[in-house]
């Protein structure tokens, strides 16, 4: 039985966990729920458990289990407004490196939808629980679950050097 819903194939490839890297494609709504078209960001974070993705040339329906899908890297020459929107919302981009589970370091920038002007990266994160967020590197976008990172290091200080000597007998204790 054929069940169509006219859809938007979008090539990505998805990091799943215990799983070598899956070329697929990711289906966005032509009409999205919220005004305007979807985006994949959108797509990530909905509350459904399962990630319906083609995969393969024959383009076979696999279910992804979206609480094991660690990365998603959007293929080439997809559109900015496919993987996230701006909007019309104050935001802002916070340099950072990521580390993930994998071994993988990603470097360039955290986009953040602001939820007020003095939102620092790490309210943020501890503000999108599950949600997947999107960081802006040199080769292009990744959509990151903050299941697969496992360190953030930003490139803001702590505003004052730490006294060395506090530092060891903190590593002492």
């Amino acid at each position: 039985m054929d069940h169509y819903i006219p859809k938007r194939r979008i090539p990505v490839t998805l990091w799943v966990q215990s799983r070598e890297a899956v070329s697929a494609h990711l289906f966005l709504d032509i009409e999205g729920r919220p005004p305007g078209p979807t985006s994949l960001l959108y797509k990530l974070n909905e509350s459904t458990p399962f990630l319906a993705a083609a995969v393969g040339a024959e383009g076979r329906i696999h279910l992804f289990n979206k609480s094991l899908v660690l990365r998603v890297t959007p293929g080439r020459g997809v559109l900015q407004s496919d993987v996230f929107a701006r909007g019309f919302d104050p935001w802002r981009e916070e340099e950072a490196t990521c580390l993930l589970a994998d071994g993988t370091e990603l470097s360039g920038k955290v986009w953040m939808p602001l939820a007020r002007e003095s939102q620092r990266l790490s309210d943020y994160m501890n503000q999108i629980g599950d949600g997947f967020f999107v960081l802006l590197t040199a080769v292009g976008p990744h959509l990151l679950s903050p299941h697969g990172v496992t360190e953030i290091r930003l490139a803001e200080s702590a505003g004052a050097p730490l006294d060395a000597v506090d530092l060891e007998d903190a590593s002492a204790a």
